[in-house]
């Protein structure tokens, strides 16, 4: 399988003006105050740079190293959070996802922050796929919200360690996957 064989769903340009515009409501939501970033590794890597570039102030950001528990499961749904972050408590957690599908690692993560004392936590998404929530997770923000229907690959979002850096988002057939970091 090469780039050619994948289907365009999010163009560079498309990202680009939804990020910009996603830093604008953010500089806007948490204006004169200092949100600590935390991006996820692994997918979230090229949008959470864009994101803080995009926004208009000077900003904290992190990157949260996650292991899934049971990663031969594609649905691994629990998580491992390995994250030495600086003192949290009663910092306002803005958590920068690639994707959100059924919402129980990001529920999980939440949790786990708001008991190291942060004051709020909320989820902003490359990509949301609100269809297939287990939990009542809310995103606060996303770029994108899609159905599934076949892998994501490109921005970050990748396919057995491959097409993260394909400056659009392309979809795969449904028998190949995608969105492994996801």
């Amino acid at each position: 399988m090469n780039a050619e064989t994948i289907e365009s769903v999010f163009t560079a340009e498309e990202i680009r003006q939804r990020v910009q515009a996603l830093g604008a409501v953010l500089a806007s939501d948490y204006a004169g105050k200092d949100p600590l970033y935390l991006g996820l590794s692994g997918g979230s890597v090229l949008f959470l740079a864009d994101l803080v570039r995009a926004l208009d102030a000077p900003v904290r950001f992190e990157f949260v190293p996650v292991k899934y528990r049971h990663p031969e499961v594609a649905a691994a749904e629990v998580m491992d959070i390995h994250y030495p972050l600086p003192d949290i408590s009663e910092q306002e957690i803005v958590v920068v996802k690639d994707v959100v599908h059924s919402g129980v690692p990001e529920t999980y993560l939440a949790s786990a922050l708001r008991e190291r004392g942060a004051a709020s936590v909320r989820f902003v998404a490359l990509v949301d796929m609100p269809e297939e929530r287990k939990t009542d997770l809310e995103v606060a923000h996303s770029a994108f919200s899609v159905r599934r229907t076949g892998g994501l690959v490109g921005y970050g979002l990748k396919h057995e360690g491959r097409f993260g850096n394909l400056p659009f988002i392309g979809r795969l057939g449904p028998a190949t996957g995608g969105d492994e970091g996801a």
